[in-house]
């Protein structure tokens, strides 16, 4: 008797084996675009390596230094009331602080140039042990015997020959502190312009210099920082009280500089 042989029918027709089939031939679609894609990018960031660095350039560093005078000084000018009451140290305290606009007005200073920075009201303590009920406070009491009212006015004086007589006017007129003196150069941008001017003429000569050195021509700046040192002009105590004398505070010059790096290309 000769074998038989049952051939086996696949079932293709069976819905989990169709969704089998298209999950993994999405999953090849998918896989074969991440591939171009990750080949693109990795010749793209391939590409540089091992390329030369440029290096026909030359780096200097130039300087520029301007002398200038400050010509505006900036304080602030305290008023200072100690009273009883609330109403009469704001009253007493705000007739120091006109006197103090009215005489700055009269020295030619703009109302422009004047601006409150503190306004400001303190109880006054004081611990007392007499008339205070000694049963419930043995040790006494802290109560409130006055107020003190303070007000600053920030100004700005730009004619800084006149800033003692100012000060001391002020003081004369009700001021009780002057503080946060400072000095400033009023056309401080154009100090600056003219610094960075010489400071690029100087990095020009200096590049200029090291590539006849080389036996090579300089050729278009490529790259460019610059920075500044512009000195604070303060008062040596930062505030003056009290009255006296006419005092005279010197306003010496002061250097502004400017450093700057440029990159020259060379040819």
């Amino acid at each position: 008797m000769e074998p038989q042989y049952f051939e086996k029918e696949a079932r293709t027709d069976n819905p989990l084996f169709k969704a089998l089939i298209i999950i993994l031939i999405a999953f090849l679609f998918i896989g074969t675009i991440y591939l171009f894609f990750g080949i693109q990018n990795l010749s793209k960031q391939t590409k540089y390596i091992g390329a030369e660095p440029k290096n026909d350039t030359i780096e200097v560093v130039g300087s520029g230094v301007v002398y200038a005078v400050p010509d505006t000084a900036v304080a602030s000018f305290t008023a200072i009331t100690e009273e009883q009451t609330i109403n009469l140290a704001l009253t007493k305290n705000k007739e120091k602080i006109n006197r103090v606009i009215d005489f700055l007005k009269r020295q030619g200073i703009s109302e422009d140039d004047m601006k409150t920075l503190d306004f400001n009201i303190y109880p006054k303590y004081q611990w007392q042990t007499t008339g205070v009920d000694l049963s419930i406070y043995p040790n006494g009491k802290r109560v409130i015997v006055g107020y003190e009212a303070v007000e600053s006015l920030e100004v700005i004086i730009r004619n800084s020959d006149n800033i003692g007589k100012v000060i001391q006017g002020s003081i004369d007129a009700g001021a009780s502190q002057v503080s946060n003196l400072k000095f400033i150069i009023s056309n401080e941008e154009e100090i600056k312009k003219e610094a960075r001017k010489l400071a690029i003429e100087d990095a020009e000569k200096k590049a200029s210099e090291i590539a006849t050195l080389l036996g090579v021509r300089i050729g278009n700046a490529s790259g460019f920082t610059e920075e500044y040192d512009v000195p604070k002009f303060l008062l040596s105590d930062g505030s003056t009280t009290g009255s006296g004398a006419n005092m005279e505070i010197v306003v010496r010059e002061n250097k502004i500089e400017a450093r700057v790096n440029v990159l020259y290309d060379i040819k």
